[in-house]
């Protein structure tokens, strides 16, 4: 298969398999018993070990030049790994630690897919936007068929889909080329450490952290509100749907425009406020719906800039690195802590009233499109 088609593939794969266990995830922890703060605690695990494993992976794969060996060991181990989940369902006891455990183990070998495969698809040329734009038509539609399948399966479904995928993902995986380079070319430790003190990077990861905490807390717990308000999985699934197609739209129309970063994520960021403070103040089916696309709209502009800019802050020798920081110190991290302040919120204050919270989050990560307008302007003039 041409690369031009392979990695469309990959992320149509790769998202397909995900979509259930990122959009189900909780109501899974919840059907084995699990608080508010236990499902919390189980998504920082999950982002936490995320953050520590992917600038390993990400550094192992730029230092050896073999992105390629790292995404097919890292994806293999995943669908290993997240079989805990149904052995924490048989467990007479423990479960939690059971969970934890192999929730940790699951991060961090999933940690680098989508990163490292960031990297080759920007690395190859490719427009980033077009080839993720397959992930999202996927996801969507995984998520709509799930959602409503689980009316009549159980939840566990989610992870032997996570498992089959993966197996189907490391078939591409295995026929993308290798970079032509020698193996432990060296020198790349102080490149790294340019990098991050670079403030145009420091200002991209500090955004990706804002992104993280407030999108990756939301989808979180997304399907256990939609219970709570009475509109149940079915809708949940539908509602992931309109969201994903809301990215995809973005995704293949934002590389034909001419706006800056810093607009592109200060648009994104009030995508994300709209849709959560509709969430909170409108819990009745359409509003629901119609928020989806808000923060679809969100996913799509954020990612477009941040993955984009990380590229063009990277030396060539150092771009797995980068997209994994991006995704681990950045985006992770937010998540890990976003997680952790919504379970706590949702046990204080309720599920409906926490995204009231989340939205506010947002506004702060619209107004750091200013900060990025200025480090993106200031790096153009630099280059020129």
């Amino acid at each position: 298969m041409d690369s031009r088609y392979r990695y469309p593939a990959l992320y149509f794969v790769f998202y397909a398999a995900f979509s259930g266990f990122a959009a189900f995830r909780n109501v899974l922890l919840e059907e084995m018993g699990m608080s508010g703060v236990e499902m919390g605690l189980i998504g920082t695990i999950m982002v936490t070990a995320g953050i520590l494993a992917q600038p390993v992976w990400g550094f192992v794969a730029d230092y050896t030049q073999s992105p390629k060996r790292v995404l097919v060991a890292a994806a293999a181990l995943s669908g290993v790994a997240i079989l805990s989940y149904p052995l924490g369902m048989l467990a007479p006891t423990d479960t939690f630690l059971l969970i934890a455990v192999g929730t940790a183990a699951y991060a961090m070998a999933r940690a680098p897919i989508i990163p490292i495969s960031n990297a080759l698809v920007l690395r190859q040329g490719f427009d980033y936007g077009y080839v993720r734009s397959f992930g999202s038509v996927s996801f969507g539609i995984s998520v709509l068929l799930i959602g409503f399948a689980l009316a009549w399966v159980a939840t566990s479904l989610v992870v032997y889909l996570y498992v089959v995928g993966i197996a189907v993902f490391l078939v591409l995986a295995a026929g993308l080329p290798e970079i032509e380079a020698s193996v432990f070319e060296g020198d790349l430790g102080p490149q790294a450490l340019d990098l991050v003190r670079r403030r145009d990077f420091q200002v991209v990861i500090a955004t990706a952290f804002l992104l993280g905490f407030v999108a990756r807390s939301g989808d979180a717990f997304f399907s256990v509100y939609m219970r709570a308000v009475g509109l149940g999985d079915g809708y949940t699934g539908v509602a992931w749907a309109l969201k994903t197609l809301a990215e995809t739209v973005l995704f293949l129309l934002i590389g034909r425009t001419a706006f800056s970063y810093g607009g592109i994520v200060a648009v994104g960021g009030l995508g994300f406020a709209a849709g959560y403070f509709g969430l909170t103040f409108y819990p009745t089916l359409v509003p629901v719906l119609l928020a989806n696309v808000g923060l679809g709209i969100g996913v799509a502009l954020l990612f477009f800039a941040l993955v984009n800019l990380a590229h063009e802050c990277a030396p060539e020798a150092l771009h797995s690195t980068a997209q994994t920081l991006l995704t681990g110190v950045g985006v992770g991290a937010g998540g890990a802590l976003g997680q952790a302040v919504a379970g706590w919120l949702v046990d204080t204050v309720g599920i409906q009233e926490m995204f009231l919270y989340l939205g506010v989050g947002s506004l702060v990560l619209a107004a750091t499109g200013l900060a990025v307008h200025a480090v993106a302007g200031s790096r153009t003039a630099t280059a020129a």
